[in-house]
């Protein structure tokens, strides 16, 4: 398990003031965070969002949640912020067609009355984009498939490994380069 920083007053590690969250940090395959209070405790309901370069994780506070992140290219901050859920809505969406809604946020806070939303949903502007690098994946295959039929490079490579299974040189690399060199066209 991954071992605690302490937190050491306004100057502690980290950053971390008494009663801020402390952080635990281990490196990885990426990084992973657990926020746990030190100090005065969080107000109950809180959230947690904690936010590296562009990813950001969210979730009700726990002590012992791992958050993790993918691995950094270099050092960064990971800045943590501390929420309170005001309420709810429920809102349908249709991915086909667009929409605007008026809802009414179910609020667990008793001072908070009548909050409502306006929710204005637009539908097929992700199948676009897909489409669009569907079709463009496909006419790079299209463009690759058509460049290795034109100078007979599949061919080429096949009867070159073929040559090296029966053949089974000291220097398969070597032994490779010429076949292919002599098998090249002058140019």
């Amino acid at each position: 398990p991954p071992s605690p920083t302490r937190c050491r007053g306004p100057r502690g590690r980290h950053g971390s003031a008494e009663g801020r969250p402390r952080l635990w940090r281990r490196m990885a395959a990426g990084m992973e965070l657990q926020v746990e209070s030190c100090g005065a405790a969080l107000p109950a309901g809180s959230y947690v969002g904690i936010r590296i370069g562009d990813v950001l994780k969210q979730g009700r506070y726990e002590p012992q949640r791992t958050y993790h992140f993918p691995k950094a290219d270099r050092r960064k901050a990971a800045r943590i912020d501390i929420y309170r859920h005001v309420g709810s809505a429920v809102v349908n969406v249709d991915p086909e067609s667009s929409s605007t809604q008026e809802v009414g946020v179910t609020s667990v806070d008793p001072d908070l009355g009548g909050v409502r939303l306006k929710v204005h949903a637009r539908g097929g502007l992700a199948d676009a984009s897909r489409e669009k690098r569907e079709a463009r994946a496909t006419l790079m295959r299209t463009e690759a498939k058509d460049y290795l039929s034109k100078h007979g490079i599949e061919d080429k490579l096949a009867e070159a490994v073929k040559a090296l299974l029966k053949e089974q040189p000291a220097d398969p690399f070597e032994f490779l380069c010429g076949l292919l060199r002599t098998a090249a066209p002058a140019g």
